[in-house]
């Protein structure tokens, strides 16, 4: 299976390592799974399960990063 990888800007610092200890303890995000998984469809790619949260990146804009399994067929 395919994985995708997908950043999404957070909204700030607070809330993005709020997000993080989240997911971290095994909780989801649903309205930011969602994104995830629209943005994987507006790339062209079948979401194929649940978005794994990776983590976030250290940089300026702050971004969530996730990797969604996507279907391998051939387009």
């Amino acid at each position: 299976m395919l994985m995708l990888r997908i950043e999404i800007e957070a909204v700030d610092r607070i809330e993005a390592v709020r997000v993080q200890a989240l997911y971290q303890r095994g909780e989801r995000v649903v309205k930011l799974d969602e994104e995830v998984e629209a943005q994987a469809w507006r790339r062209g790619r079948t979401p194929a399960g649940r978005p794994v949260f990776v983590g976030l990146t250290n940089g300026r804009p702050l971004l969530y990063r996730f990797d969604v399994p996507v279907e391998a067929a051939a387009r």
